[in-house]
């Protein structure tokens, strides 16, 4: 990365990438929100709806891979020494073969899979819950391509200051997903089964949109669009030798989550998939408006940094990226678990849903709502890590963590059902953490976060969930007995206004740095968290 390029990621900093990325994430998990209405309202808890929430597990993994930042964190290390050490045409040529590369390996995964899905299908009866669930992950497969290739070209984006495509595609995916049921399903004559396969056809042409939507921001950072196969020289393969234990190591937070709702389905119930499907559902809006969009903004200055030998700073930045994200994920959880019973109610319970399903949904998303610090405390940490050069070490701790979870799966599914899926995940990815901490000074960093800190970091989410659950209760009551559309806003609202005077009260520095005043925190002037 050229001194000017960098000086650029610098200037506008990693608050402006997060609050670009926050607030095209929170469009879109709000028209995720209203297309999850729509399908609880179309199909209920139903078992069309469990064998499509099961299809959609590996597009849906994959774009949770690649779309939410891990392909990107991968790589970006590796673009940035390229463009340090031998100038922004390397960095050009390295990036069109990375991209070559993966193209014909997604292609080939592509058409492998198909083959082994039709093959499996033949042996099946269509009719069948699992007929149905290998009928739809033959048509949403596809889609695994596209979202791919789309999350690769956010890379040089990312690296350049340039957020806002890559945060604002997926919201392409949500109104391309709830223009497919306001119109197939608004039908009386369409079953569900027909409303679903519509739907998947809908989800592919989303897909390819969000590819094309990325093409311009690319040419714009100076970047080819040509993909390219093979290397000149060895840097190249060593890149890409180190792309899938990077990959790997960001991606096991949402491998933790496929693993979970395969084993609901086998162990407890094609049913109770759906229960893990809405669950994960509500989960993905703190972990993407907190824990991805701080990880995806401060990525580029770690591996510009990194490659600068800026190691110092580095801690700086992430001991300040790790505070902020433990605090307002914490703040976020707390008072989502208080709120589990309204907010579900106020989204799902609307035509063939059944309300009896709420209190178990409800504690399913309070379960799941556990894994949330560690998840966000593991993405920093790995990206720190690798752009440092250090890959194994993410790999051994995302490995760790996947016997972990599945360990626990299979102790807990049969014994408590769904619920038992959240805390599976969130004893591993807190396992995950543990391995990640260990050995940061060898890598001239720092721990990011001392216990004697996390006090002090909790108290502002205690304060949010007893703020939240306290309003909450007095506008259910019948004395004031609002409307759940009126009163669930209000106790949102009194959450915030609780969490920031415990801020302003406990925390005040940090209080100036997440408001984004705090740059003198970081002992710059041009670097802002």
């Amino acid at each position: 990365m050229t001194t000017g390029h960098r000086r650029k990621i610098e200037e506008g900093g990693v608050l402006r990438g997060s609050l670009v990325t926050s607030l095209w994430t929170l469009v879109s998990r709000l028209l995720g929100f209203v297309r999850d209405m729509l399908m609880t309202s179309i199909l209920g808890m139903s078992v069309e709806f469990g064998a499509f929430a099961f299809a959609w597990v590996v597009p849906n993994l994959f774009r949770r891979l690649f779309g939410e930042g891990a392909v990107g964190a991968a790589i970006q290390p590796a673009l940035a020494r390229a463009a340090q050490q031998d100038g922004d045409d390397a960095a050009h040529r390295l990036y069109t073969r990375f991209f070559g590369w993966i193209a014909l390996g997604l292609i080939v995964l592509v058409v492998v899979g198909e083959v082994l899905l039709f093959a499996r299908l033949e042996a099946l009866d269509i009719e069948s819950e699992s007929g149905m669930m290998v009928f739809f992950t033959i048509l949403l497969l596809p889609y695994a391509l596209f979202i791919c290739l789309s999350a690769l070209a956010t890379a040089p984006q990312h690296l350049h200051g340039r957020f806002f495509a890559p945060a604002a595609a997926p919201v392409l995916l949500n109104l391309v997903w709830i223009g497919g049921l306001v119109w197939f399903g608004s039908s009386q004559v369409n079953t569900s089964r027909e409303v679903l396969v519509a739907l998947c056809i809908s989800i592919l042409g989303a897909g390819l949109l969000q590819l094309l939507v990325q093409l311009p921001g690319v040419r714009a950072a100076g970047f080819p669009l040509r993909p390219r196969i093979g290397f000149e020289d060895g840097s190249g393969r060593r890149a890409v030798r180190a792309f899938l234990p990077a990959f790997l190591g960001l991606a096991a937070v949402q491998i933790n989550m496929a693993i979970d709702q395969s084993l609901v389905w086998s162990l407890v119930g094609h049913e109770a998939n759906s229960f893990c499907y809405l669950a994960n559902r509500l989960l993905q809006l703190p972990l993407a408006l907190v824990a991805i969009s701080i990880a995806t903004a401060a990525m580029p200055l770690f591996s510009n940094l990194a490659a600068a030998g800026e190691h110092e700073r580095m801690s700086l930045v992430l001991g300040r990226a790790c505070e902020a994200s433990f605090l307002l994920i914490v703040a976020a959880a707390a008072g989502l678990a208080v709120l589990a019973p309204q907010v579900i109610s106020t989204l799902f319970d609307h035509g063939a849903y059944d309300s009896t399903d709420t209190p178990l949904l409800s504690l399913t998303l309070r379960t799941y709502l556990l894994c949330l610090p560690a998840a966000a405390l593991s993405g920093l940490l790995t990206r720190v890590r690798q752009a440092r050069g250090d890959y194994r070490r993410p790999a051994l701790a995302a490995l760790i963590s996947l016997p972990v979870n599945l360990g626990l799966d299979l102790v807990l599914l049969p014994r408590i059902g769904v619920p038992g899926a959240g805390i599976a995940t969130a004893v591993a990815l807190t396992v995950q953490v543990m391995v990640l901490l260990g050995g940061l000074k060898t890598l001239g960093l720092r721990a990011p976060i001392s216990l004697g800190r996390l006090p002090r970091l909790v108290l502002p989410g205690a304060a949010a969930a007893a703020a939240a659950g306290g309003l909450s209760y007095v506008t259910g009551t019948e004395m004031l007995a609002l409307h759940p559309w009126l009163s669930l806003p209000l106790a949102i609202l009194a959450g915030v206004i609780a969490a920031l005077l415990v801020c302003r009260l406990l925390l005040p520095e940090e209080l100036k740095l997440l408001r984004g005043r705090g740059a003198n925190l970081l002992g710059s002037k041009k670097v802002i968290l």
